[in-house]
């Protein structure tokens, strides 16, 4: 209940008191409008609280979304040098894992050269070219 605070801080007598005083303020006649249009006015105002609160969880909602795509993109645009190497894969001028080493390049480009100059080939054989 919302008004659950007032049930413990105000007693029987004070409660007798201010409705007593509602009575003779408002009188009997316009007892039962008035109590309807504050009732009203009372359901208006806790749906437009829900409403507002319903929108700020929304908007709180979207904004952690929000944040959260922005860290991903740009966590996936800076963590990747122009080769794709993700920076911290190992000291600079090591591959990472998966890319081709220099020292296998150069040992095929090697053979292919001496191949081609009719030197003795990997196997040993010398080609016929």
């Amino acid at each position: 209940m919302v008004f659950a605070f007032l049930l413990d801080s105000v007693g029987f007598g004070e409660w007798f008191v201010l409705l007593a005083v509602v009575l003779v303020v408002v009188g009997p006649r316009n007892l039962p409008s008035t109590a309807r249009k504050v009732g009203n006015c009372y359901s208006k105002f806790r749906r437009a609280a829900e409403s507002f609160k319903r929108q700020l969880m929304e908007m709180d909602t979207e904004f952690d979304n929000a944040v959260s795509s922005a860290a991903h993109e740009a966590e996936d645009a800076f963590s990747y040098d122009d080769c794709g190497v993700r920076e911290g894969d190992g000291p600079v001028g090591e591959p990472h894992e998966g890319a081709p080493s220099d020292s296998a390049a150069g040992d095929s480009a090697q053979a292919d050269a001496a191949q081609s100059a009719g030197e003795a080939g990997p196997a040993g054989e010398a080609s016929a070219g």
